[in-house]
């Protein structure tokens, strides 16, 4: 008698169902393609009918990666799309660039829609990843051009999760970890270890490092600045409904203590979502979703901090107290106890002979006036909290089975309290640097939008269509106040302070009036068409361009279906596509203080508040800010996508490779004009810019059993940016700081960002520097530059393009392995061939000290010296390499579950980020992917930045 039974197994992933069938002890996998759906803006698409560049993330496992931000989990997901950590604090958005960036003035960010509603940038901070379901990003002009004049730098789509029919389930969900920043070991300093390079040099050590090595301290300021920090999240949802009704109500919380002192970053949200039947032609549903973030900023600047020396102490104690000397600056100090703040100027004068502080003469070391770093740091309080809500309804109308009617009415409204208080020991000068500033933002976004949609089926073809209206607008209303003159910090208030510095209020208003359409064709699975076309209306134009048209098509042919290749045993799918289409920008990033004016009537005659004196009398007057262009239009893409996907051995081997060319033109930029008009340049529409490049995405499954899945991908982008167009401005030579006047250029034929100077030749030796041991870490500020021209003078005609910020490669490697309850994912992930320009080289390496100084009587071609900094030598290299993510779980067996009674699944993990972070030779600073917000034309610039770090987490995911 054969008493073994035929058991089939049904597992399914993505995109594959597998089914495992058990018979005599031997497992059969058998695999059957189930066709995606793709969301693509006012409706949805099978995946093997898209003919744009569309690719999908699902929240598989990105919940559980310890991040504050959904979009930080994005780092290596999606190829064509660059992820940076610009900015290192708790909170704080990432910079997102999908196809390089394509604006001059304008914003390059991407554009956000969650749940079909457009949001800001600034609204994912306030997700819970544990609430989200997938993305999608739309990276070409075709599928893109559906969001018109907002489309132009990609769009990421974000859908949240919704309740299934059945009974309801309740989840937890939880995960707690720690965060320590990476160090700089080239900004790591030592008095000791310079007292030993001195004494092997030069067979002696002078005063000052005598002195330095008495007061015994060696005070390491990246680890007190970068504290380090934990991260917990805690998220609890209830999911169900029935056939007609279903629901997801979830409420979180987070606590990001980020890896810099101060730093923290709270955030609580609420999610109710509900979808209903009404008959047999009704659906309607809900979306309401509060926040609140609650932010305190790290208030000062890395660089500032930690060129410090490493001989001074942080506070004042029982064995640094001695050498602290009360005689010099008038007695400034005194009065210095025990516990107080250390100066370096505390510590000059000190005599060696005497062995006691003097007041004037004997060993000074002191490198700056600057406070203590430190109370710099925390005798601040800067903090921002936030409270926004985003709501939206919707209704629809079947009026018959393939002609619908939808109508969405949606609005988020947020309000931000921004404060900052300087302490009185924050400055150098005590209660006369203490000073109180207020803001408050409130801004409502309220949008309309109605559409039909038609779809069907008829023979071998299929059909389907959108056309609607949709309308928008963005009230914005603010203040500011500031007040000082502050002799205590027991009362932090506007009324505490002496002097009332001022009030400023402000408002601004958007519209947009638009209409688009977009029609799908497809003719026997094979033959395929897209066409879309929107009509933008925006008050931000001149009264004749206010509107502006956004058309597109895409074409697509699978040729797996043609009889020449179906049933080919290694090449079972292959789908060509091809697209062009127009998208727009209209946002503008000009900045300043009437950047809230200009960026929003930049076509209008604008005006500021002044003061003038009128008869011994100050009187109100206004000035002119602009000058009025009406003809000022759209920012305009035009894309052309050429790609194809493919599956290789039944889709063991599967991806997509795609080529691009987008052409951004009649580009804002302020374009040189007449003085006698009263401004040096004007607004107009006449830059243009081109990115081009190769996107690659690889996915393999290595091996497919019942009980050991190994699944590869591989994701590889190349973008070359270059300026066609800077109207008059061609070769303009700018700089951030005019202390520091590193110079950029921005030159056609070149990236819009390019790095300018002279080239570095070799070090001046240390024979001619004034003090090559002082100050700890002191490194020569000039440096021996080429002559390129070989005229034998070094001018400007030497200075020559030195290199740009734009990485020439970007990729991920990620492989996923499931064995039996345990799953392992990780993910290396890299950018090659990007530079910054570290100025921070020049603070840490003290250039600026005239010890550091050349020694003119003895120096030899002194013609051919320069400032390091106008130079090659702080150009670095940005490259890096990070083992991005790593995940450990572990699903709890069923028979363990059954023991535990009311706990229908439960996951326990482990995470970890950047566990390993490789950077590039030469590079000195903290984190190659932090760039300081500047401008697109002079991008790169690296003032310190914050720092790369890692983060390990322990998850518990459970489902009642």
């Amino acid at each position: 008698m054969n008493n073994k039974i035929p058991v089939a197994v049904v597992f399914l992933f993505v995109g594959t169902l597998i089914s495992a069938q058990s018979k005599n002890s031997d497992t059969i996998l058998k695999e059957q393609k189930i066709d995606e759906i793709i969301m693509v803006g006012y409706g949805t698409q099978k995946k093997s009918h898209l003919t744009g560049s569309i690719s999908k993330v699902e929240n598989k496992t990105l919940d559980q990666i310890a991040v504050s931000r959904v979009d930080d989990a994005l780092v290596g997901q999606v190829s064509g799309v660059n992820v940076q950590s610009t900015e290192g604090e708790a909170g704080s958005a990432p910079t997102i660039r999908i196809r390089g960036t394509g604006s001059i003035s304008g914003s390059s960010d991407p554009l956000i829609v969650v749940d079909g509603l457009v949001v800001d940038n600034d609204y994912l901070g306030s997700l819970d990843m544990n609430n989200v379901a997938s993305f999608e990003v739309l990276k070409d002009a075709a599928s893109a051009a559906i969001y018109g004049s907002r489309g132009g730098n990609g769009v990421i789509m974000i859908t949240t999760k919704q309740g299934k029919s059945g009974k309801t389930k309740f989840s937890y969900n939880t995960f707690t970890g720690v965060k320590k920043a990476f160090h700089s070991d080239a900004y790591t300093f030592s008095t000791a270890e310079t007292a030993a390079r001195e004494m092997a040099e030069t067979g002696k050590i002078s005063d000052r490092t005598k002195y330095m090595l008495l007061l015994n301290t060696n005070t390491n300021w990246q680890d007190v600045v970068f504290d380090g920090g934990t991260i917990e999240n805690h998220s609890i949802s209830a999911k169900g409904g029935n056939q007609d009704t279903k629901f997801n109500f979830s409420l979180g919380y987070l606590h990001d203590e980020g890896v810099l002192i101060t730093d923290d970053y709270k955030k609580y949200n609420f999610t109710a979502k509900v979808d209903t039947k009404v008959g047999k032609k009704i659906k309607m549903g809900f979306n309401f979703s509060p926040s609140y973030t609650n932010r305190r900023r790290f208030d000062g600047s890395v660089y500032d901090a930690l060129r410090q020396a490493p001989w001074l102490p942080v506070y004042i104690d029982a064995d640094n107290i001695q050498f602290v000397n009360r005689l010099r600056d008038n007695g400034r100090y005194a009065n210095v106890k025990i516990g107080d703040y250390a100066w370096e100027r505390m510590f000059d004068n000190y005599s060696l002979v005497t062995g006691m502080p003097v007041a004037t003469g004997g060993t000074s070391i002191s490198d700056t006036s600057n406070n203590n770093p430190v109370a710099k740091i925390l005798e601040k309080n800067r903090t921002e909290k936030k409270f926004k809500v985003y709501g939206s309804m919707y209704g629809q109308y079947d009026i018959t089975k393939n002609l619908n009617f939808r109508t969405v009415f949606s609005a988020d409204f947020q309000n931000t309290a921004a404060r900052r208080y300087q302490g009185i020991l924050s400055g150098n000068i005590g209660p006369s640097d203490a000073q109180l500033d207020l803001g408050s933002e409130n801004r409502i976004h309220l949008a309309n939008d109605n559409y039909l949609s038609y779809s069907k089926d008829f023979g071998k073809s299929d059909l389907s269509a959108v056309l609607g209206v949709s309308a928008e607008s963005w009230d914005t209303v603010g203040d500011e106040t500031s007040a000082a003159g502050y002799t205590s910090d027991i009362l932090q208030t506007l009324d505490a302070g002496t002097v009332f510095l001022g009030k400023r209020s402000y408002s601004y208003k958007q519209t947009l009036f638009s209409y688009f359409a977009r029609v799908n064709y497809g003719y026997d699975n094979k033959y395929l068409a897209s066409f879309s076309v929107r009509r933008d209306g925006s008050s931000i134009f001149g009264l004749d361009q206010k509107y502006g048209y956004f058309p597109a098509g895409s074409l697509g042919w699978v040729l797996s279906k043609e009889d020449f290749l179906s049933g080919n045993s290694v090449l079972n799918n292959l789908k060509l596509r091809v697209s062009y289409g127009f998208t727009g920008n209209k946002d503008l990033k000009i900045g300043g203080n009437n950047g809230y004016l200009t960026e929003n009537y930049p076509s209008l005659s604008l005006l500021s508040t002044s003061s003038s004196v009128v008869n011994n009398t100050v009187v109100n007057a206004y000035n002119p800010i602009n000058i009025a262009n009406p003809f000022l239009q759209w920012e305009r893409n035009a894309e052309v996508n050429l790609g194809f996907d493919y599956g290789l051995f039944r889709n063991i081997i599967s991806g997509s490779v795609d080529f691009y060319r987008r052409d951004s033109d009649q580009l804002l930029l302020n374009n040189p004009v007449s003085g006698t008009t009263g401004f040096s340049n004007a607004l107009a529409n006449l830059g243009k810019v081109r990115n081009s490049g190769v996107e690659l995405e690889i996915r393999t499954k290595n091996i497919t059993k019942q009980d050991f899945r190994w699944t590869s991908t591989i994701l590889a982008s190349q973008n070359i940016n270059e300026l066609l167009n800077f109207g008059d401005s061609n070769g303009l030579i700018q700089s951030v700081d005019d202390k520091r006047a590193s110079e950029w250029i921005n030159l056609i034929g070149n990236p819009i960002s390019s790095f300018y100077g002279w080239v570095v030749d070799r070090e001046i030796p240390k024979e001619y520097i004034t003090n090559p041991y002082f100050p700890v870490g002191g490194q020569a500020q000039d440096v021996y530059v080429k002559d390129l021209n070989g005229d034998g003078l070094i001018d400007d005609e030497d200075k020559t393009i030195l290199g740009n910020p734009y990485p020439k490669l970007v990729w991920s490697f990620t492989n996923d392995f499931e064995i039996g309850n345990f799953n392992v994912s990780f993910m290396f992930q890299g950018s090659q061939g990007g530079q910054v320009r570290n100025i921070a080289d020049q603070y840490l390496f003290n250039h600026f000290n005239s010890a550091q100084d050349y020694i003119i009587a003895t120096t030899p071609d002194q013609g051919f010296i320069k400032e390091k900094i106008f130079t090659n030598a702080i150009i670095q290299d940005a490259s890096y390499i990070s083992w991005r993510n790593l995940n450990i779980g572990y699903n709890l067996s069923k028979t363990t579950l059954a023991k535990l009674g009311v706990i229908n699944s439960a996951k326990i993990y482990a995470t970890a980020q950047n566990l390993l972070y490789i950077k590039a030779k030469g590079y000195t600073g903290f984190n190659p992917e932090s760039i300081d917000n500047t401008s697109a034309t002079t991008y790169g610039y690296q003032r310190g930045g914050s720092p790369a770090f890692r983060t390990v987490s322990l998850g518990l995911n459970l489902e009642f």
